[in-house]
């Protein structure tokens, strides 16, 4: 195992959690083999330095904390982040977060007077805020155009 690229990867991993997609890329972006990618990321997983689950985990608890729902959690570790789909799937079974509560807060606070009555075109808006940041419609619908505050 070359000590370079396990001190690279090192490097990496000491600021913050990636996956193992995402150092793949960072290995060969830095023009590393096959061999030694695979050497350095197998040692780190090995020493617990690398950990899909765990990133994944962190992950998901950002984001949300960011205000983006289970959709595009979901589809950005899969895509984005190469994360395997039984992974994000465990990841989600534990998680504790409550989407729906979520939800409304994201739209109480990026549309304060929600409950309202619409014009359409505003309605539209909301709908596809909401929908772009990843809830589903099942998690604001029955706030929209509602005067009940379900979580105050």
């Amino acid at each position: 195992m070359s000590s370079i690229a396990l001190s690279y990867v090192i490097n990496l991993l000491a600021r913050r959690e990636y996956s193992e997609f995402e150092l793949r890329n960072k290995m060969q972006e830095k023009a590393f083999s096959e061999l030694e990618i695979d050497e350095v990321i197998i040692h780190c997983q090995q020493k617990n330095w690398q950990n899909d689950k765990r990133f994944a985990e962190n992950y998901l608890y950002y984001r949300s904390q960011r205000g983006y729902g289970e959709n595009r959690i979901r589809q950005e570790l899969k895509h984005l982040k190469g994360v395997p789909s039984a992974i994000i799937t465990e990841v989600f079974a534990e998680c504790d977060i409550n989407w729906s509560e979520l939800a409304f807060i994201v739209l109480r606070k990026k549309f304060p007077n929600y409950t309202e009555k619409h014009a359409p075109k505003i309605k539209q808006k909301i709908w596809n805020y909401m929908l772009s940041h990843g809830f589903s419609s099942e998690q604001f619908s029955h706030f929209v155009g509602n005067d009940s505050a379900f979580f105050d």
